[in-house]
């Protein structure tokens, strides 16, 4: 039975809520958290509510706000914000609270606060910043959102609120949010209803307050004497500090003319450069996550336009990214000044820690050793090129994106020169052969004596050991074996960090490419902006001046296929059949991946413009010609480039192909 109020003690009280202070923190962490969990568990389900249908925000509200496990159709809210609008009446927010703790819910897919709004006639009820409500939620009518700013917000609330059944929460739920439940349950149990006691909790809250507040200006001198005796110590620094400055300053423009004088010699700088380099640009830049953002696509827009300058399409930066995913080689075509080669290398400028090595590419290139290098077998040495090195540096640093850019790649036949790379990765661990395994068995048996093994396994060679040896040559050929055995193995494993990219133009002075790159490749086609004002007008709007970071394995890695996409691809073998460019199991599973990796109403259009039509190449005839024309019936409802391009490939002279 509860103590009467007539007998009630206020030393009583004022000792049950200095034992209350104490026990908050330890009884915090005992509250249960079935509720969050439960909410947690229903979002993964049905992913970010921004893109949910009707149907989903009904089994929102069915699972978690009407049902007895969650919150019972009792919805608790802690008024955050309050706006006036027009026709008398207020716009109210609130974060949620969790019921069981009082404390705000936390949504799992963005990590932030879940909040919710409604509005009220100014002379209905009225409620002030910081109080606490309790209404009865209902499901969301998503239908009824209009306006792309409002419809962003309300979806992300879930719910909607019942105007008429606003009303302000019970003495003890307010105080529940400073004490927890159990505490203001045993209060309740001792001294009955907390109403009769408010001036008293609430004078003793008052004088808690105050300590705290006498406490902090206490602080805060002590902070005012520090931050004095900092300054001092700063100006006295500023001089040292400008000198510092003025010599990394000095420090820059030797490196970059240092680069520069690597760049026309065609050599690959150390990396002690690039890791300083890199210090120096991003040490201070702020970042954004790829993973956290709802459109990266645009992000991705926004960030090339601000920071490089760069406009493209929507639908160019969609297959990018699409084709990175899938870790296909991509081929960049068009004409000249379409910013090919740009968009590699601004591409890589924008992400944090990501590189480019453009690679030009030589009419004389015949063989894999023009790209790669080659052994030396009586020096033992591995000549390597800059191709293979930009590789090693990435085996080097995992975390980073590389991109390797073949440029003008078609002025040789690329099967002569990259073929062993094009099949290579269809293996789940792509390696390429150097040169023999022999000779690099015996360049370990001739510097395992030199040989040492630090504490975390890794090998070098003995300092005292080499200091030994007396010839400058054998130190060179020791050199060259260690090498051999570490920096350039007979096996070398293609980094799983490295995407590769292609330019070219078609035009008489090139090659073709031959279905074996064609069908391991993502083709996209870049052209002039035919509205060159309304594109940078549309950039303007969503600029992007942060670096975006981006983890490799998880962001740029697919490993679920769309099915949908691939059946309706396989669909149309029978028209490619007869155009001698049916789609084998390899190309119906990149195909598959595409579909997962881009979320685009365009993603299947893009797929037959950069998968499917780049394989059509036969001689004319009244059979071919009327394959095409069926085929293009079949793929009518795809877009107006899709339909274009397939006109442009009717209208040709003897030869139907993709490539003119």
């Amino acid at each position: 039975m509860a103590k009467p109020f007539a007998l009630m003690d206020k030393a009583s009280l004022k000792t049950t809520l200095k034992k209350a202070r104490k026990e908050k923190t330890v009884l915090a962490g005992k509250q249960t958290k079935q509720l969050q969990q439960l909410l947690n568990t229903i979002l993964n389900e049905l992913g970010a509510p921004i893109n949910w249908t009707q149907e989903k925000a009904d089994q929102f509200y069915k699972e978690f706000c009407q049902s007895p496990e969650g919150l019972n159709n009792r919805l608790i809210l802690k008024i955050t914000d309050v706006i006036n609008i027009q026709n008398e009446k207020k716009l109210f927010f609130g974060e949620v609270l969790n019921p069981d703790i009082l404390s705000p819910f936390t949504l799992p897919f963005e990590d932030e606060e879940w909040n919710a709004s409604f509005v009220l006639v100014n002379n209905t009820k009225s409620f002030e910043k910081g109080d606490i409500v309790i209404a009865t939620p209902k499901a969301l009518k998503i239908e009824m959102l209009q306006g792309e700013r409002n419809r962003e917000r309300r979806m992300k609330e879930m719910i909607s609120i019942r105007r008429d059944s606003v009303k302000g929460a019970s003495f003890e739920t307010r105080l529940m949010e400073s004490l927890g439940d159990r505490i203001v349950e045993k209060l309740s149990e001792q001294f009955g209803s907390l109403e009769k006691l408010s001036h008293i909790i609430l004078y003793e809250f008052e004088r808690a307050y105050q300590d705290k507040q006498d406490e902090i200006q206490q602080r805060w001198e002590i902070l005012q004497k520090q931050e004095e005796e900092m300054r001092n110590k700063e100006e006295m620094n500023k001089k040292r500090e400008q000198e510092l400055n003025d010599k990394e300053q000095q420090l820059k423009e030797y490196e970059s003319e240092l680069l520069s004088q690597f760049e026309r010699f065609r050599l690959l700088p150390p990396l002690s450069i690039f890791e300083r380099k890199d210090h120096i640009d991003l040490s201070n830049s702020k970042t954004i996550q790829w993973s956290k953002q709802e459109d990266i696509i645009d992000i991705i827009r926004g960030a090339l336009h601000t920071q490089c300058n760069l406009q493209y399409e929507r639908d160019v930066i969609e297959c990018f990214v699409g084709a990175l995913k899938t870790n296909q080689l991509i081929i960049l075509h068009g004409p000249s000044g379409t910013g090919k080669s740009s968009l590699v290398r601004g591409f890589s400028k924008i992400i944090k820690g990501a590189k480019t090595y453009t690679i030009r590419v030589q009419s004389s290139w015949t063989d894999k050793q023009d790209i790669l290098g080659f052994f030396n077998p009586i020096d033992y040495q591995y000549v390597s090129t800059e191709f293979l090195d930009a590789l090693v540096e990435a085996r080097e640093n995992p975390k980073s994106l590389y991109l390797i850019c073949l440029d003008e790649m078609n002025l040789s036949h690329v099967e002569y020169y990259f073929a062993e790379f094009l099949s290579a990765r269809e293996e789940e661990n792509p390696k390429i052969t150097l040169y023999s395994k022999y000779f690099q068995e015996l360049a370990y048996k001739r510097i395992k004596p030199y040989i040492t093994v630090d504490e975390n396994g890794l090998e070098f060679l003995n300092e005292e050991k080499w200091e030994q040896i007396q010839s400058d040559s054998e130190k060179w050929r020791l050199q060259n074996c260690f090498d051999l055995c570490h920096r350039y193995p007979a096996e070398f494993e293609i980094p799983s960090n490295v995407r590769f990219v292609g330019t070219m133009n078609m035009d008489h002075t090139v090659k073709g490419l031959s279905p074996k790159v064609i069908d391991r490749s993502f083709v996209i086609n870049l052209r002039h902006s035919e509205n060159e004002k309304n594109l940078i007008e549309e950039l303007e709007k969503i600029k992007v001046s942060e670096l975006i970071s981006v983890d490799v394995e998880k962001d740029l890695t697919v490993t679920v296929m769309d099915e949908n996409c691939r059946r309706n691809a396989e669909k149309l073998n029978p028209w490619l059949d007869k155009l001698g460019a049916r789609l084998n199991r390899r190309a119906l599973d990149q195909i598959g991946y595409y579909g997962s990796a881009v979320n685009s109403h365009l993603k299947f259009d893009q797929i037959v413009r950069g998968k499917i039509l780049p394989r059509i190449q036969v001689s004319r005839s009244d059979e071919t010609v009327k394959t095409l024309e069926q085929l293009s019936q079949e793929l009518q409802n795809q877009s107006d480039m899709t339909q274009t391009k397939i006109r442009e490939m009717l209208n040709q002279g003897r030869t139907i192909t993709y490539w003119r």
